[in-house]
């Protein structure tokens, strides 16, 4: 059974024992901070990850070979419009999205 989870519980608890092997995961905003944190968790539990950034030179480096950097900006719409058909030409399902970017920034 679920363990149940509350305001108290750490990311470390609700986590544990989490394995995410074939798994593929989006996640937006990779460059930097909490993505990149996000990108490296999912990818220490098995998951593949294709990460979001703005800019592919100005990125984090990459955090291993189960990360694919794709470039989207959030804030253009041609550029929204072309990661998705380059996303859909791959036909690969993703099994959990975690929208983490903002175009604010």
């Amino acid at each position: 059974m679920a363990e149940t989870f509350d305001a108290t519980s750490s990311a470390e608890v609700v986590r544990a024992g989490l394995n995410l092997r074939g798994q593929r995961v989006l996640v937006t905003g990779v460059s930097a901070r909490i993505g990149v944190e996000t990108a490296r968790d999912l990818i220490a539990r098995g998951a593949k990850v294709v990460g979001t950034v703005r800019n592919l030179e100005k990125a984090h480096p990459p955090v291993g070979p189960s990360l694919t950097r794709v470039k989207l900006d959030l804030a253009s719409l041609l550029s929204i419009r072309a990661c998705a058909d380059s996303l859909l030409s791959e036909a690969e399902r993703f099994d959990g999205v975690i929208a983490n970017a903002s175009p604010f920034f």
